[in-house]
Parts: C-alpha cells; sequence; structure tokens
C-alpha cells in the first residue's frame, strides 16, 4: 500500500516538474485542467467480511502560473457517488402508535458525498460559482428536490431533499471538512476522506476544484471503484444472478444448521 502511494507520488512529482519547465508564456495557453492535478493512493477498494471501512488518501499539486503572486489559492474535493434511488418516509403517530407514513423517492441521488476544502467553501468561492460548479450540500438539496417524485409542493420536495441529507449525515454517508485539505508546501496538497462501513458498491468520482479570488480556475476528476472480492462477491453475484439457487441452498444451509444443534443439545 506505502509502496502504491509513494510510486504515485514521485509519478505526480515528475509531472510537476516537467510542468514548471514550460515557458511562463505558454501557461496563457494551458486550459483549465492543466492548472492542478492530483491522484489516489487507490482506484480500487475491495470489501471482504472484515471490512471496517477505510481512509483514502488523495494528493495533487498546483501548476507555477503567472498569477501565483497573487492571493493563496482554494481548494475544494467532491467524493460522489454511486447514484441509486432512495425512499424517505415521514413518521406519524396514529393510534398512539409512530409508523411510516407518506413515502417518497428520490430516483438518482448520491449514495456518498463528501466535501472536502481549505476553508469553509462559502469563503472559498460565491454561492452562484458553487451553483454552476454543483458543488455543496445547497446545491445538492436543490438537485434531489427537483428530481422527487410524488411531492404535493416544492416547499414538500426541500423538505424531503433536506430530510435525507440529515438522515445521510447520521450514517456518515455525507460528510464535510471545511479543514479536509491541506497545503503541504507552495504547490502540493493532500486530503484524506473516510469511507465508513456501510458505504455502497459502485464507482466514485474524486473532483479537485481550484479557485482564486472566487473564479474557478481549474478541475482535474479521478474515478473510484468499490467493490466486493472473494466469498463475499461470489454470495453477491449468486444472489442477483442466481436467485432461486441462492434461495435453495441458504434453506439447505439452514435445515442443516438445525440438525447440527439439535444433535450438540442432545449431547449435552
Amino acid at each position: 500500500m506505502m509502496q502504491r502511494v509513494l510510486n504515485r507520488m514521485l509519478r505526480l512529482s515528475v509531472l510537476l516538474l516537467s510542468l514548471l519547465a514550460v515557458a511562463p508564456s505558454a501557461w496563457a495557453r494551458q486550459v483549465d485542467s492543466a492548472r492542478i492535478v492530483a491522484d489516489l493512493s487507490t482506484h480500487t477498494i475491495a470489501i471482504r467480511t472484515d471490512f471496517a471501512g477505510t481512509r483514502v488518501l488523495l494528493f495533487g499539486a498546483l501548476v507555477r502560473t503567472e498569477e501565483e503572486n497573487k492571493p493563496k489559492p482554494g481548494i475544494i474535493v467532491v467524493i460522489r457517488g454511486p447514484e441509486k434511488p432512495f425512499k424517505i418516509h415521514r413518521k406519524e403517530r396514529k393510534l398512539g402508535v409512530w409508523v411510516n407514513s407518506n413515502e417518497r423517492t428520490f430516483p438518482h441521488a448520491p449514495g456518498y458525498y463528501a466535501i472536502l476544502s481549505t476553508g469553509a467553501i462559502g469563503q472559498v468561492a460565491p454561492r452562484d460559482v458553487l451553483k454552476k460548479a454543483g458543488i455543496g450540500f445547497d446545491v445538492l438539496a436543490e438537485e434531489l428536490a427537483r428530481q422527487g417524485e410524488g411531492f404535493g409542493s416544492p416547499e414538500e420536495a426541500r423538505e424531503y431533499a433536506a430530510a435525507l441529507i440529515r438522515l445521510q449525515k447520521h450514517r456518515r454517508l455525507y460528510q464535510e471538512d471545511d479543514k479536509g485539505v491541506r497545503m503541504t508546501g507552495r504547490y502540493l496538497f493532500r486530503a484524506r476522506f473516510d469511507l465508513p462501513a456501510n458505504v455502497p458498491l459502485g464507482t466514485y468520482q474524486a473532483q479537485v476544484f481550484l479557485f482564486r479570488e472566487g473564479r474557478l480556475l481549474g478541475r482535474y476528476e479521478s474515478p473510484l471503484t468499490i467493490e466486493k472480492r472473494g466469498f463475499e462477491q461470489f454470495v453477491y453475484d449468486l444472489a442477483h444472478r442466481q436467485p432461486l439457487v441462492y434461495g435453495v441452498a441458504a434453506v439447505v444451509i439452514a435445515i442443516a444448521a438445525g440438525f447440527a444443534a439439535a444433535a450438540v443439545f442432545r449431547k449435552g
């Protein structure tokens, strides 16, 4: 693991040195994505029986430009994915018992959403710039409210969207850390984000945004895949691709376990 991180950082350093060697006049012609480079310590996370969550390192570098003497830049990192439907219920008291009612569905909500930054995102960039870039829980709430199904009014849609975000934050699947990105030098930065044990499987995108004086100067994306491995993958595939076989096997195992338990108690 450590060797892979060191190898990636070495490649990133070589790339940074090669970029710094370009003549200053050429920087004005570089596209936005050339202002920042980044990578993850790993692009694949295997979920096994003993998985209890993990922490992923994102590291990167800023490219020197003619703007380097201006105010210090700000960096925001967004990790998002995978999209899936979510159902939200409102609890109501009926006959003295609290029950779930008024179910609403969000067809495409991120299963994981984390925002890391060098400071409060409202200080890194104004709200209109953040909204255009699709950054922030306020922006996510608006996105969810627009796609909600079966809502009686826009106010109800926003209320359920806020409830979904609160629930996901409680599960640690939505996170925000305004000190999550640290500059480790004039051009280098790093960030760490936590993936809890209940993190969903699928493909994620880590997006890095570079701002200066409230303007978006560059962005960089890197993929991340979380998947089951080993026996867990076999069971998962069997349950989804051969549900009849999986059901029969589960019943047989349960019956065998019952007979084994009965035999043990008879001997006792």
